[in-house]
């Protein structure tokens, strides 16, 4: 209210005078107020702006994660995939050479000696592979009737178990598994019949 205001309503000049000087203690001008309000709602629009700024951020943070798990995702996935196909070459490579020392070592029947050979003593260094020719040498002086012979060898008279004419004796026959005995009997009926009727 001004101050005529207030005189109109039979205060006296000291009454008057007290009030305005309280309003300008107490109380806020509409200009002062406004003022206050405006920058008020202008810090709340600041604040809304900003909780946005965040919340996109947020959401962008949270799509980027996902994007850096799928690209490890698939970074993984080739990482195995390479090294499948690099165990798969090894595997073939060592199959390879493994057939080739059989054939050359003059193997009666590749699929048994094979069977018979450890992987696990086999190594593959990118370059060499070792640990076959031990094996089939070892075989050769433990089970010779595996292998073709050179020469053909008789009865020796005198002899306690005589050998057949491949080199494989009873003794030996009668410890060959079921398999090996079912593949000499392919590769040498013969003999098979004679070692398992004698």
């Amino acid at each position: 209210m001004t101050k005529e205001q207030l005189l109109a309503l039979n205060l006296t000049e000291d009454q008057v005078t007290a009030i305005i000087e309280d309003y300008g203690k107490n109380y806020v001008s509409k200009s002062q107020f406004n003022e206050k309000n405006d920058a008020y709602k202008q810090a709340k629009q600041e604040i809304e702006n900003l909780t946005n700024d965040i919340n996109t951020l947020s959401k962008a943070n949270e799509a980027n994660e996902a994007l850096q798990q799928q690209i490890k995702d698939l970074q993984d996935a080739a990482q195995r995939r390479e090294s499948d196909y690099l165990e798969s070459i090894k595997t073939m490579k060592i199959d390879t050479a493994i057939a080739r020392e059989v054939l050359e070592a003059g193997a009666m029947n590749t699929t048994i000696l094979t069977g018979l050979l450890d992987r696990s003593k086999i190594t593959y260094d990118n370059e060499t592979i070792t640990g076959i020719q031990e094996q089939i040498k070892s075989l050769k002086e433990s089970d010779p009737y595996l292998f073709k012979q050179d020469s053909i060898k008789g009865v020796i008279p005198g002899e306690a178990t005589p050998k057949t004419d491949n080199g494989l004796t009873k003794e030996q026959f009668n410890k060959l598994s079921y398999k090996d005995r079912v593949a000499l009997q392919e590769q040498d009926p013969d003999l098979y019949n004679e070692l398992s009727h004698s």
